[in-house]
C-alpha cells in the first residue's frame, strides 16, 4: 500500500489563540537568535534577505518607557516600528541585553521588541536542493493562514524579555516518504517541539480552490 500524496502538506506554529509562537522556555535571546540563523542556513534558502526591526508598542496598564524610546531613537532611529540592517544585529542584541528586563505589565508583554522575519524555501536533506513546488502561483494565491500562501514559508523570531518563534511551513506534493524524510530532519534543527495538532493536508477542489483537513503529525 502507497502513502496518499496530497497537493500540500502545512505546519502553523502557533494561531493567535495559543500566542501566535512557540515559546523558547528560557533560551538567552543571542542563543534563540543563533540557533533560528542555523535553522535558515541548513534547512532553508532565503526567498529574500531577513528583515530586522524594532517594534514599540503600547502595553496595556503599563505606562509609556520614555526612557527606553528615547535611547532606542538615539541609537537606531525613530518611530514605532524601527528597520535594523544586517549588520547592526548584533548591536541591537546587545542592547537588548543592555535593558534586559524590560518593566512589563501583569500578563508579562514588554514594550519594545526586536523581530527578525524570514521567508524561504524548504531544503531536501537527501540532495541539498530545493523541494519541488514551492511556489504561490502553483497554489493561485490561496492562503494557509492569514497573508502566507500555500507553497510558501516563513518565521518571525521575537525577542524581548524572552524569545518566541513562530513558523508556517508548507510542503508541497509531500508523500509520507518525503515527510518522513524532511520533517524529522526539520524537528532537529528547530530549537523547539513542533506541535502535534498543527498539520493539515491541502487538496485542490473542483472548483480551482482548495480544501483542508487535519492529518496526524508526520515521524
Amino acid at each position: 500500500m502507497t502513502d496518499a500524496a496530497f497537493s500540500a502538506v502545512t505546519y502553523v506554529g502557533l494561531p493567535i489563540g495559543s500566542g501566535g509562537a512557540h515559546s523558547l522556555g528560557g533560551m538567552s535571546r543571542r542563543a534563540a537568535y543563533e540557533q533560528a540563523t542555523s535553522f535558515l542556513e541548513t534547512c532553508t534558502e532565503l526567498v529574500s534577505p531577513n528583515k530586522y526591526t524594532f517594534e514599540v508598542h503600547e502595553v496595556p496598564d503599563l505606562s509609556r518607557q520614555l526612557d527606553l524610546e528615547a535611547e532606542l531613537e538615539r541609537r537606531f532611529g525613530q518611530g514605532k516600528r524601527v528597520a535594523v540592517p544586517a549588520d547592526r544585529v548584533n548591536e541591537a542584541l546587545e542592547w537588548l541585553d543592555d535593558i534586559h528586563p524590560q518593566p512589563t505589565n501583569q500578563w508579562g508583554m514588554a514594550p519594545i521588541w526586536f523581530r527578525a522575519q524570514s521567508s524561504f524555501r524548504i531544503v531536501d536533506p537527501a540532495t541539498g536542493q530545493v523541494l519541488p513546488g514551492q511556489n504561490a502561483e502553483r497554489f493561485a494565491g490561496a492562503e494557509y493562514v492569514w497573508s502566507v500562501p500555500l507553497g510558501t514559508s516563513d518565521f518571525g523570531l521575537i525577542l524581548d524579555n524572552s524569545a518566541r518563534l513562530a513558523i508556517d511551513l508548507c510542503i508541497p506534493d509531500a508523500d509520507g516518504e518525503m515527510l518522513r524524510r524532511v520533517v524529522p530532519w526539520l524537528q532537529d534543527h528547530l530549537p523547539f517541539k513542533l506541535s502535534a495538532k498543527q498539520w493539515r493536508s491541502w487538496t485542490p477542489t473542483k472548483f480551482g480552490s482548495f480544501k483542508s483537513r487535519r492529518m496526524a503529525a508526520p515521524s
